[in-house]
């Protein structure tokens, strides 16, 4: 099957087989057997584990548990699924533990849509944590500035709480597509 992913070396098409996605170039990337496959080359590395470590991925799993930002996932549910064909292309880009990205596919699959979805971020320990959710999603551990997606190839790019890779983000995205970007603001008291 073609991935939404390109070869992070080359940046031609990866096919995904059972576990292993490879390029026509003879690069392969092993699928880890949790779902998802390290495209982040040594050059893009800041650190020799960049991004979140296991226990921040477990608390934030932990957190988003509760249900403290089902509204704001709702909200982006609503705003994707009225947006969005009946085969949308969608980018999650520093997808965390993949709360938002899982969400959004399980919207779209329930309202008959068959999506084709990505997440991608730049931390091993917490895209473990993300492909376990959604297993109909394609994960990548992935910087946001250097994405492994050919150019146009989102209908939607969603960036939530992470670092904002503007350059980056309009070139993966279609002419038209949509950009949801989730950012903390000033809270406001009503009286």
């Amino acid at each position: 099957m073609e991935s939404l992913f390109r070869c992070p070396v080359c940046g031609a098409p990866l096919t995904r087989e059972t576990h292993v996605y490879r390029c026509p170039n003879r690069h392969s990337y092993d699928i880890a057997r949790e779902g998802y496959t390290y495209l982040l080359p040594p050059n893009q590395k800041h650190s020799a584990a960049p991004g979140d470590d296991r226990g921040m991925a477990a608390a934030r799993r932990d957190f988003l548990s509760k249900g403290y930002y089902r509204p704001l996932l709702n909200t982006l549910c609503c705003q994707i699924l009225s947006h969005s064909g009946d085969s949308p292309v969608i980018l999650d880009a520093g997808c965390g533990e993949g709360y938002y990205t899982a969400g959004i596919y399980q919207a779209l699959t329930a309202a008959g849509k068959t999506p084709r979805m990505a997440g991608t971020d730049i931390s091993k320990a917490i895209l473990r944590s993300a492909a376990r959710r959604a297993h109909g999603v394609e994960w990548a551990v992935a910087s946001s500035f250097h994405l492994p997606v050919a150019d146009g190839t989102a209908d939607i790019l969603l960036d939530c709480f992470s670092p904002l890779a503007l350059e980056e983000f309009r070139r993966v995205l279609k002419p038209g597509g949509r950009f949801l970007y989730v950012v903390p603001g000033p809270t406001t008291s009503g009286s």
